[in-house]
Formats: C-alpha cells, structure tokens, sequence
C-alpha cells in the first residue's frame, strides 16, 4: 500500500508512539447516530442546510453555517451528531498509540470508540477548541481536540465560518496555533478532510517539502479519491498520498506490522526482583515516563565518534566506552554515595554538584550513576523535561528493595516536586541523590530544599595529566586538530589547565586557539539562517536547561536549514537531547559565550531573539502549564527573570523586551512581577503598580515579597504616609509567613523576615508606631528566627537590633 522505503519509518513512528492524527467527517462515515442512521459527510451536511435556508446548493458550509439560529444549530447540528455510535474506522484508531488526535468534526464518534471498546490503548481526554493548552503526564493518556467544536459542549458554539474562525485564531486560540506549529515538522496521519479547506490551507502553511523531522516517521495523506490537485498539494507540503480509505489503511497496517504495542510495553522496562510488591500497572507508567532505570549498555560500534567529544552529553553506551577521563570529583562522590548507600541510616543523602557551565559536571553524575547501576544498585535517571508526580514517585520509590540512587541534572528546576517526593518517602533501603546544577541556582535550591539533607560539591580543575589524557582520547577518534599536540601533548595540555573541561574540549577540537575566537569564526561562518535559529537555541538553553520544543523553535524563527544544523553540517549545531524531542546547541559552552558575544556586540539582535522566543512559547503557557511545571512554564519563567536574565543580557533594551512581549503575556503575573523589579530603578511608582497589578492577578508569595521589596524602598525614600506603607508591606510579609508555612512544597526561609525587619528598622528609625499587638508579633518571628534560623548571624543580628529598638529598656 506504501513504498517499501517508508515501511521501517513508518512502523517505527507508529510503534513508539509518535504520530499524530489530523482527521475529517470521512472517518466518521461508518459511525451511526443515536437512531442507528449513518452520520452525514460534511458534503451532504451543507447540501441539506442549504435545502433549509433555500439558498445556492453550491454554498459552503462556512458559509451557509452563519445563517443557523440557536434553534437550528441544536436541531440540525447538535442532536444529530450526539450520542454516536461508533464504526469499524474510528475503533481501529483506538488501538495505536498516538501522540495527539487534531479533529475537524464535531461528532462523538470518536470519544464513544474509545468508551465503548476494551482494545483502547489510552485514555482520552477530550479538548475543546477553546481549551487552555495541556499537556497529558504519560502517553497512557491522549489529547483529542476538537478544532471546530463538540456537540457534548454545544454552548461553546461551532466553528465553521470564515469569520468565527478568524475570530477564535485572532483570539488567541492555543491548539490551533500548536496544530500549526506541530504538522510543520511532526509525523502525521490526514485523513477524512479534503486539501481545499481554508482552515486546513491555515495549518498547512508552514509545512514544506523539507521541514519534516528527519528522525521522525514521514507524513501521509490517506484519501480514497485523488485528483491531481490533491497530488500536487501533497508533494508542495511533504505528505504521502495513500490511496485508500483510511478503515483500509488501518486494516492494512494491522496485517503489516502486526499488534501494535500497549503504552505499558513502550514505557515500563523489565521490573524483576525491584519491587517487593508489584506496583498497578497506571503507576509504573506514571513513574518510567518520568524515571529511566539505567542499565548497563552495549559499548560504542568500532570506529563511532561519540557527539560527547563535541559537547553532547554521555550516552550509556559512552560511559561503557569509557570515552570520559576519569575525575578525582567523580571519585569523591562515588565513595560518598557508597558509603550513604552502604550505611544503616536508612533515610535521604542529597550530593549536588554546584559548578559554572563546562564543567564537567553533567558528565560527573551520569559516570556516578552508571558505575552504580552496574554495580547492582537500583540507578534512576530523571528524564530532563519530565514533570514529577511527587505522590507516585514516593510511592513506588518505597516499594524498592534495595537502596537506590537517582541522578538529577538540573536539580533547581524539580526542587518543589523533589521536596514533596523526600518528605513522604516511607524507604526500605538508604537512597542518594546524585544532581548537579549551575552554581547561580544554588539560593533557589537552598529556598526550596536547604532543610533537607544536602551536600554541596564544587568541581575541580584538571590537571595536566588528566588533560593529556583528553588530548590521547581525541587523537584516537581523529578529532585532534593540531598536528604537534600529538607529539606534545604535556606542552598543550599546560594551555588548557586554567579552563574548565568543556571549554578545553572545545579549543583541542579547534587548533588551540582562545575560546572566543573560535566562537567569533563560528558565527562569521555560518548563515543569517543558522545564525538565529542558534541563537533562539542557546538562549533556550541559558534559561532552561531541558531546552526547547522542536515546533517552537520552529515557529520562533523558520529556518530552512535547521535540518541540517541538527545533522552538524553546519558551523553552529544543534542537537536533540535524550527524548529526541527538545533541542540545544551541541556545545552549551560555545552558546553560553556566542550569548554573551551578543550581549556585548549585537544587543538589538538580541533583543529579536528574545522577543522570537517569548511569541513562539505564548501558546503553550498557562495558569494551568504553570502549576503543571511543564518545561515551557519553566522557560518563560526564567526568560522573563529581570535580575538574572532580561538585564544581564539586554541591558538597556531590557525594558523594550517587555513593552514587546506585552500583547501576549500582560495576563502572567510573573511577567508584571519581574517588570516590576526592572522598573524600580527608573520609576519606582511604577514599577509598585505593576507589582500591585501582578498581585490581582495571582495571590502568590513571589508578587508579595516583590510588592513588600518596593514598598519597603519606597519607605526608605518618604515621610509622607508612612503608616500606610508599613502597614501594607506588614500584611504582604504576614501572607508569605503563613503560605510557606502550610505549603508542604515550600520551607520556611529567612527572606521574609529579612524584608519584614528591615522594613521595621526603616519604619522605627522614621518615628514610626507600631501598636502592642502588632509589635508581640514582631517579637515572636525575632525569637521564631533565633531558633530556626540560628547559623545566619546577619538575620539574627537585624533582629537584635529590632529588638532592642521595641524593647529600649
């Protein structure tokens, strides 16, 4: 029925879940209504309404659509298409495991194949068009979004008309943007919907012969009747024209390939002798689509240069080839973790790595873990851009019986969820924590988990003979690119001594020459094209380091080339990290410094960057992304950081960076509360207001404590109304207090009480009063801080002083 050049692709994409479905009223064809009549087609739908509202025959159901009173929508859209019954087409659909389900129709069909039928392999989730984006935690369950609306959610309205849709696109609506951005470069399935469509043209539009993802399945169209229209627009948008009914092509593909894997057999690994009671088979999916048991590999072939060399992180496979050097750091926490791992306390040990991008550290907890793993240790290995479902993690973390190590990379960005899983753990066995994170983090961390039982550990630098050993390891793949470090390898290693491990990798690699030069020849080198693709990359991954969706790259900036740079035919690569989903630069060092180049050389490129970024990622953030912590939230969240990131790199343009974002993010609190605090040095009454703002939006301990900060600056530079400022910033820290105390993901910090005995100070040293009740209060949060937080003397000693200002006697 195919090629037999796409047989294997297509088998692979269909078996491993990839595929997305984009389908029509023809797949509902052999479906029934709730009188056992045969659904209408979308043809015969708008000849009848056109009959009804005696007009031309030949009208479009677009059109004619705008004609229908509420009366008529009901009884000519609405009851006919509800409470279908399903045909053999849409039942065959429900026994693959799909990625997403995009539906022009309106009909049950499909929600009542996957109801009625035990052979479903996922739950569905039915999504209006008007519905926040979501994401679904594991591949158990599916999205199916209805684009034009759902008779089971009649009050929503129906979407056929040019002018209703020009109204939901221009409103903002997430899943039609991401169905765009997805059938750019994702797998998909067509079928059931003719090509002429106006909102099909809208999707298609972005979709080239080229811009398929290479290492994804191909996409086809599955229609029954092709006309040469039909051939040429597939071949224009990179889709293969099957012709055959779609139950055919079903039917076919089940005698092809066979029975079709259970989401359970794609995701859980092989569990003997783990558990000591066999956990229900929806919390093992939950859990491995989180947490990758790490097993011993099969080496490298013979001949293959591992992507480690040029930046990527270590395969499995690598740490078996041993193509890493072996580390005095990697040591020391090997023999920690052994030894927590081998003690009789049986509780949980936090070893966190805190080190400058390149460092190596990456590397470090990956060899740790492994070495484990192989040891007979059970070894986790927490996929980057995983959500953590902290109630199943403890779960089934507890019912291991034997002690468990779990590898982090990036522990600030799963700290919440990671506190919450620590606290409820009910253990058999000692468990470590082997995690690293950029050495900035390191005051989130202690925010978030400093209360528990965590060690800091900072990188060394390489000796000279441990460089000479890099220097070997290159040679021998081919990689060395100055001949005489072959014959002088202690001579050139003596070069590199001074930097960390990814930046002396990266100068061996390129004849030794100084980092930034190497990156300045980079960029000259390269397209406009690659230029800006990269550079949406590297900022991606300066924020977050999962990095970022391969349709939102996309969408940020259309590169025709961007195939190639994932393929490395270019001066600035990029690369998939390990879900093949999300992509960074091949050498984060290279991008961290090409950043800071920018920063420095081209801050108004920068600042389209930026705004490319924040465009593309609106769609896919929400209140309800926010709180899922998907790595989209977790993007924007640190995109728009005024102090550690919009400043630092745009500097004065910072401020035009937000002004341009505005129209897509004025809804976020975060967005006001971070122009808040870039605001404040130039117009403090302003910048109180958008904080002010970001509070009614979100009653959150972070626009609290921002509103506090400003009020309490604003304190510092008045006399006038200052019982009212003080009183205000009171309330606001009383509000953290009280949240960080009932919120289990949250621990008590000084940070309020540093901002509420400042302000104090500030507010006394004006002739402030402040009455019994409120100063026994302030009393009891001094003595509440000499006990909890007893090691940090400057808090305790603004204490004292607010003490000794309440009590003068």
């Amino acid at each position: 029925m195919i090629s037999p050049e796409y047989l294997e692709q297509l088998r692979h994409g269909l078996f491993s879940g990839q595929y997305n479905l984009l389908l029509g009223s023809g797949i509902s064809l052999d479906s029934h209504d709730r009188k056992g009549v045969p659904l209408k087609s979308a043809k015969l739908l708008t000849e009848d309404l056109c009959k009804i509202k005696n007009i031309d025959p030949g009208t479009r159901l677009q059109r004619v659509s705008i004609l229908l009173n509420p009366e008529e929508i009901d009884k000519y859209l609405t009851q006919p298409y509800l409470g279908c019954r399903p045909g053999e087409t849409v039942k065959r659909l429900s026994s693959y495991v799909w990625r997403n389900i995009f539906t022009f129709n309106i009909d049950d069909a499909l929600e009542a194949a996957y109801e009625s039928t035990e052979r479903h392999k996922q739950k569905i989730d039915t999504l209006n068009y008007d519905t926040l984006y979501k994401t679904q935690p594991n591949k158990g369950h599916l999205s199916l979004i209805h684009l034009h609306g759902f008779v089971r959610e009649p009050e929503k309205g129906y979407v056929f008309s040019t002018l209703q849709y020009g109204k939901v696109t221009r409103g903002m609506c997430a899943w039609m943007y991401v169905l765009s951005e997805l059938i750019a470069s994702e797998p998909f399935i067509i079928s059931g919907t003719s090509l002429d469509e106006p909102d099909l043209e809208y999707y298609l539009a972005g979709r080239t012969a080229t811009s398929g993802r290479t290492n994804r399945g191909p996409s086809f169209l599955i229609e029954p009747y092709p006309n040469k229209l039909t051939e040429a627009v597939c071949e224009q948008h990179g889709l293969i024209l099957v012709e055959s009914k779609l139950s055919d092509f079903l039917r076919w593909m089940s005698e092809e390939f066979g029975i079709a894997p259970t989401v359970s057999q794609l995701t859980v690994p092989s569990l003997d002798g783990i558990f000591r009671a066999k956990p229900v088979a929806e919390d093992q999916i939950n859990f491995f689509s989180c947490f990758e048991l790490v097993r011993s590999s099969t080496p490298n072939p013979d001949g293959d240069v591992p992507s480690f060399y040029f930046g990527k992180a270590a395969r499995w496979s690598d740490l078996e080839s041993s193509v890493d050097v072996p580390t005095k750091d990697e040591r020391v926490i090997s023999a920690k973790a052994r030894n927590w791992l081998a003690g009789s306390v049986v509780s949980t040990k936090i070893l966190n790595i805190n080190a400058e991008t390149g460092s190596g550290k990456t590397t470090i907890i990956r060899r740790v873990g492994y070495d484990l793993a192989k040891d007979g240790y059970i070894a986790l290995f927490l996929n980057t851009n995983s959500a953590i479902d902290p109630e199943n993690a403890s779960n089934l973390i507890s019912l291991i019986n034997r002690p468990v190590v779990v590898i982090i990379d990036g522990l600030a960005d799963h700290a919440p969820s990671i506190r919450s899983m620590v606290l409820n753990l009910r253990l058999q066995k000692p468990m470590v924590i082997v995690s690293a994170d950029r050495y900035y983090r390191k005051d989130h961390l202690d925010r978030i988990i400093g209360d528990l039982d965590i060690e800091y550990i900072d990188v060394s630098s390489w000796s000279i003979d441990m460089l000479e050993k890099l220097i070997d390891k290159l040679h021998r793949v081919g990689l060395l690119a100055h001949p005489d470090a072959v014959h002088k390898p202690k001579k050139f290693a003596s070069e590199l001594v001074k930097n960390p491990i990814a930046i002396a990798t990266c100068r061996a690699l390129n004849n030794f020459k100084p980092l930034e030069e190497i990156v300045k020849s980079l960029w000259r080198d390269a397209t406009p094209d690659e230029r800006r693709s990269y550079a949406v990359a590297a900022l991606a991954e300066h924020c977050y380091t999962g990095g970022i969706l391969h349709a939102i790259l996309e969408k940020a900036y259309h590169n025709p080339s961007l195939m190639d740079q994932l393929e490395r035919h270019c001066p600035l690569p990029l690369t998939y990290i390990d879900d093949d989903d999300y992509i960074i630069p091949l050498h984060p060092i290279v991008a961290d410094r090409l950043l800071l180049m920018l920063a420095r050389e081209k801050q108004e490129m920068l600042l389209e960057i930026f705004s490319l970024l924040a465009n593309a990622l609106a769609p896919y953030v929400n209140r309800r992304t926010t709180i899922a912590r998907t790595p989209e939230a977790k993007l924007a969240a640190r995109l728009f950081s005024a102090e550690h990131v919009a400043r630092d790199l745009l500097g004065n343009h910072a401020d035009s960076f937000f002004h341009q974002a505005h129209d897509a993010w004025q809804w976020n609190p975060r967005y006001w509360e971070q122009r808040a605090i870039l605001t404040q040095f130039t117009n403090l009454d302003l910048a109180i207001q958008y904080a002010r703002h970001a509070v009614a939006i979100e009653e959150h301990p972070f626009p609290w404590t921002t509103l506090a900060s400003l009020l309490s600056k604003k304190l510092e530079g008045t006399n006038i109304g200052l019982d009212s400022l003080y009183n205000e910033i009171f309330e606001l820290i009383n509000k953290v207090i009280k949240y960080e105390i009932s919120s289990p993901s949250w621990r008590q910090t000084p940070h309020p009480f540093a901002s509420l005995f400042h302000a104090t100070d500030v507010f006394l040293s004006k002739g402030g009063y402040i009455a019994p009740k409120k100063k026994e209060w302030i009393l009891q949060r001094i003595e509440y801080c000499s006990k909890t937080f007893s090691r940090d003397k400057s808090l305790n000693e603004y204490g004292d002083k607010i003490l000794q200002a309440l009590n003068p006697t």
